[in-house]
């Protein structure tokens, strides 16, 4: 693993690794959304443009130790370095930069940005409009949580306090400003602490993003640690 600034430099075969083994790491794609991450991607990559950096600290993870890589363009794209190293002036201290990028990713996995198992992932829906099945949740965030993105909309002292592993922190409050970076490549899941927030955020998203068809939320109590493990009881 080489070193570039204060942070180590990472390659293709590292990172199929840390995707193919479910890793619990954040993968950052610094490109522009529109123009590149929505074109095409890594898989379980969350879209951080490093022009918006600034305005998207609130969806890096509140473990300031969590693994974070951030990939851009190639090795002529300055755009990961810069954003590797807005986080580690935040205070992350396990950030990392694939500098080869998404051009050499395309090369191992194709255009598409997508893995079989990825793509393959299909949500078993609950008996509330927009809910997802409770049962099907819990095995889902056990055994595949990289099939979904998970989006905790509590308040960032909440999640501080204890999330789902791999979650991303979007606050309710705040997703109306950031609806605009949601990814569509998986299903998006919506959780919180009684199912009241995360219910709201999925009708926020049919009336705002009605072009994302496979958006849910858990219509439950869920009771988080942080260790990662939680409990699931309906209200």
């Amino acid at each position: 693993m080489k070193v570039a600034g204060n942070y180590p430099a990472v390659d293709t075969e590292w990172i199929k690794k840390q995707i193919d083994s479910k890793a619990d790491m954040v993968l950052i794609d610094s490109r522009p959304k529109r123009k590149k991450y929505d074109k095409g991607h890594i898989p379980t990559a969350i879209s951080i443009p490093d022009m918006d950096f600034a305005n998207m600290t609130d969806m890096l993870p509140a473990d300031k130790e969590k693994l974070m890589v951030f990939y851009c363009g190639g090795f002529k794209c300055k755009l990961s370095h810069k954003s590797a190293k807005k986080a580690i002036d935040l205070g992350y201290t396990n950030v990392k930069v694939f500098s080869a990028g998404y051009p050499a990713w395309k090369k191992v996995a194709g255009a598409s940005g997508t893995t079989a198992a990825v793509a393959a992932t299909q949500v078993k829906a609950g008996a509330e409009e927009g809910s997802i099945d409770i049962e099907y949740f819990k095995k889902l965030v056990t055994e595949n949580p990289e099939g979904v993105h998970l989006i905790d909309v509590r308040d960032a002292d909440e999640f501080a306090n204890g999330s789902l592993n791999g979650a991303i922190n979007i606050p309710v409050d705040n997703l109306e400003e950031k609806i605009s970076s949601l990814p569509s490549d998986k299903p998006i899941v919506f959780i919180c602490g009684t199912g009241a927030r995360s219910g709201e955020s999925f009708y926020m998203v049919q009336d705002l993003r009605p072009e994302l068809k496979s958006v849910y939320y858990v219509d439950a109590e869920i009771t988080y640690k942080k260790d990662g493990s939680f409990s699931v009881s309906k209200p």
